[in-house]
């Protein structure tokens, strides 16, 4: 971690560690590393800003990680099934994925150091930035939580305000301390976010600068407030089915569903990030989208059954918005059935005899006005209908999914509709009732409703965000999917349950990456079951 913690030296020096007085916007902080004053706004802007990468689907996200590790690993993506290298994950993209974790805490470690200094008043004004930021390092604590496992995080962050190297090596926390504290502290900053809403005329003047600094809500507090609660609610379910945390996760269901607070219910509330749209453009490029894709864009053949099997002689109405025909007009997927030398040959051919079904040119991979979803109207559906069909919270499991994958439907098909490409398909949405028919299909059809609402879960996260997928599969053993084993590779040859610590832990922070080895039995296993994991 040393290297974590001596790049942001560098990059922090820079700046001045001035009170957080009422400032005007400066416009060259959509560069943070140019800002030389900071400030309370602009430091939540800029944990914003570190963690776009893992957040936007960005090229480097998507070809690096999304699509070569963890799309195999909750085959939301075609993959060849070839020998020795099947499961592996390469260890520069992990650290990758490590790291700008860990700088983008380090951004939220400076506000809060800054924050902790001020006045009562002066706190009372910048509270809300602090509070937003939050939210959003939690989002990503736990994505690093359910890859790695136990990470550093109460004591990491801190070397830029310390400036102690022999101190700043952070030893690890458990993954049910930091899942607890999530749960609890969400629960008091949508409490302090939603005060903070009902009280907007007395705001200081400082909270006009929010709409321009905020570039995942653009300063909407309804919508932030619905971003915690359902960020709470996804952390509460995920721990409910089983592990330690299970009656923590129930009641935590319990208090946001039967007390009914606010959460993402439709397509305009979803928490996300655009392409390019108000001042995002300058952050992400339109053609991202494209080369993340390129050479990872043949379709899942499980993907396809679940669009394709579910009702009887009936397809799923995202289908031809999702994926294109092959050349012989039909939807055909990589399976993990199918030989590698069967696979190489079909890859081999050109596209006037393409065998493999793709991702829509349209709805995906030319579409430079992507939308990267955060949390989406539809996963917080089929959270309610798990909860619910559980006995969690009080509520019909049924028409929550139905709602799922009528909010699923018009996700994908305003993917499609702003999109100003025609390379693939565009078409006009289903009628509700046509989407909702469909639906009601597929869970009467349904013998084992717990698989069919987890297997919409994993559908609609796909290929857009493959790491929620596959924590549903290591947390419900749903979709049911196919493995073949590796037995060439020399480590991975099954599927993983978790990546191992990145290999600059093992230098950089060797003694507390030592005793965490020895906390796990001795070794850093890659077949490690996540607490709340089946």
């Amino acid at each position: 971690m040393k290297r974590i913690y001596l790049y942001f030296i560098l990059s922090v020096t820079a700046l001045s560690f001035a009170s957080c007085a009422d400032h005007q916007y400066s416009d060259k902080y959509n560069d943070p590393s140019k800002t030389d004053i900071v400030y309370c706004d602009k430091l939540m802007t800029g944990v914003f800003y570190t963690g776009r990468v893992y957040t936007f689907n960005s090229y480097w996200r998507m070809y690096t990680w999304d699509n070569t590790v963890i799309g195999v690993y909750a085959q939301t993506l075609g993959f060849t099934n070839s020998a020795g290298t099947l499961y592996s994950a390469n260890d520069s993209y992990a650290n990758d994925r490590w790291i700008n974790f860990y700088n983008t805490l380090t951004q939220f470690r400076l506000l809060q150091s800054i924050y902790d200094g001020l006045n009562e008043s002066d706190q009372n004004t910048y509270r809300l930035f602090k509070d937003l930021a939050e939210v959003f390092i939690y989002d990503h604590l736990s994505q690093i939580i359910d890859t790695f496992g136990d990470a550093p995080f109460e004591k990491a962050g801190y070397l830029a305000i310390m400036g102690d190297v022999a101190d700043s090596y952070p030893s690890y926390d458990k993954a049910t301390d930091l899942y607890t504290m999530m749960l609890d502290r969400l629960g008091e900053l949508y409490t302090d976010i939603h005060n903070l809403n009902t009280d907007l005329e007395n705001l200081p003047l400082t909270f006009k600068a929010l709409p321009k600094q905020d570039f995942i809500n653009y300063g909407d507090l309804n919508k932030w407030e619905k971003y915690c609660n359902s960020l709470r609610l996804r952390l509460a379910v995920r721990v409910a089915s089983q592990g330690d945390l299970s009656a923590k996760g129930k009641q935590v269901v319990a208090e946001i569903l039967n007390g009914n607070y606010p959460l993402v219910s439709n397509l305009d509330e979803t928490i996300k990030l655009d392409s390019n749209d108000q001042d995002t453009g300058a952050f992400f490029n339109p053609d991202d989208i494209r080369t993340g894709y390129i050479d990872q864009s043949r379709a899942s053949q499980a993907m396809l059954d679940a669009l394709t099997l579910l009702v009887s002689d009936e397809n799923d109405p995202r289908l031809p918005i999702m994926y294109s025909k092959n050349a012989a007009g039909q939807y055909k997927g990589l399976s993990t059935r199918e030989t590698y030398a069967d696979q190489q040959v079909n890859t081999a051919l050109p596209e006037s005899q393409r065998v493999y079904s793709r991702i829509d040119s349209t709805t995906v991979m030319y579409n430079t006005q992507f939308i990267s979803p955060i949390l989406t109207a539809a996963e917080v559906d089929f959270l309610k209908a798990e909860a619910y069909q559980n006995g969690w919270a009080s509520g019909d499991a049924k028409t929550a999914f139905v709602n799922g994958i009528l909010h699923s439907a018009q996700f994908y098909f305003e993917e499609n509709a702003i999109s100003p490409s025609t390379y693939g398909t565009k078409m006009n949405i289903p009628a509700d009732e046509v989407i909702t028919a469909y639906a009601e299909k597929a869970w009467d059809a349904a013998t084992n409703k717990e698989e069919a609402i987890i297997t919409q879960k994993w559908l609609n996260f796909g290929f857009m965000q493959p790491v929620q997928a596959w924590n549903e599969v290591r947390r419900t053993g749903y979709p049911q999917l196919y493995f073949p084993d590796d037995p060439l590779a020399q480590l991975l040859k099954t599927l993983p349950s978790r990546v191992r610590y990145p290999a600059s832990e093992r230098s950089n922070n060797t003694a507390n990456y030592n005793a965490q080895v020895q906390a796990m039995g001795g070794t850093d296993d890659p077949y490690i079951k996540l607490f709340w994991a089946k």
